[in-house]
């Protein structure tokens, strides 16, 4: 299972573009955290899988 370790900001009560920005970046990392993941979830399922038949 992907474990993801990211901090999404707050929205500020008025708009702020420095406020946006930093919970776009926060969305961003997170993304690749589960992307990363995942390949590496899908690895170990398949060297599981490959010793389980040898």
């Amino acid at each position: 299972m992907a474990k993801v370790t990211a901090y999404i900001p707050e929205p500020a009560p008025q708009y702020e573009a420095e406020n946006q920005r930093q919970i776009i970046e926060a969305l961003a990392t997170m993304q690749q955290q589960l992307n990363f993941s995942f390949q590496q979830d899908l690895k170990n399922e398949q060297d599981a899988f490959n010793y389980f038949l040898s």
